[in-house]
């Protein structure tokens, strides 16, 4: 009994220190995450489709159609000139 120390918890006696199985060897605790990677790329897919929708509602709108048309032609215009 010497060589175990013990705390009693109510009538179980835990042993004090690290269990022989474990001796030397650090503990490692993993929870099983793999649901959480598809979970992950389903939120980045959802958000990615209704980013692409607001910018597809953005461009298509008339005004901004018609800015980006001759923001474009002007660069074309410029490279052409030199």
């Amino acid at each position: 009994m010497s060589d175990v120390l013990g705390v009693p918890t109510g009538a179980v006696v835990v042993p004090w220190g690290p269990r022989p199985e474990r001796a030397g060897r650090p503990v490692l605790r993993r929870r099983d995450e793999r649901g959480m990677v598809s979970a992950e790329w389903a939120v980045g897919i959802i958000a990615a489709v209704a980013i692409a929708g607001v910018l597809l509602a953005v461009v298509t709108n008339g005004r901004v159609e018609t800015a980006l048309l001759e923001f474009i032609l002007s660069v074309i215009r410029g490279f052409a000139q030199g």
